[in-house]
């Protein structure tokens, strides 16, 4: 019985981190993720977040000015984006 609780207890608290981290996303509104900075391609104009909400990488394209702002940055940031014909991202935005 007692160890019926304890497992009990751990998926409960597992649904709700991850109902929790499902809100990160959907809560920000359309054509918004928001995650943690992996990494910065400055030559090809790229960055990739890991998403708070589904814990993959999603790679954005980005102008020349956002790339050059996300330099040096490490952390949480917020990207508005737009999808492209083709199903590629481009960043419209980012806020830290």
């Amino acid at each position: 019985m007692y160890q019926q609780n304890i497992l009990s207890g751990i998926l409960l608290a597992g649904a709700l981190f991850a109902s929790s981290a499902a809100l990160a996303c959907e809560s920000m509104g359309p054509a918004t993720h928001m995650g943690q900075l992996m990494s910065v391609d400055a030559a090809k104009h790229t960055f990739t977040i890991r998403d708070a909400e589904s814990s993959s990488p999603i790679t954005f394209i980005a102008t020349q000015e956002i790339i050059t702002g996300l330099k040096g940055f490490a952390g949480s940031l917020m990207v508005n984006y737009e999808e492209n014909d083709d199903g590629d991202l481009s960043a419209v935005g980012v806020t830290f």
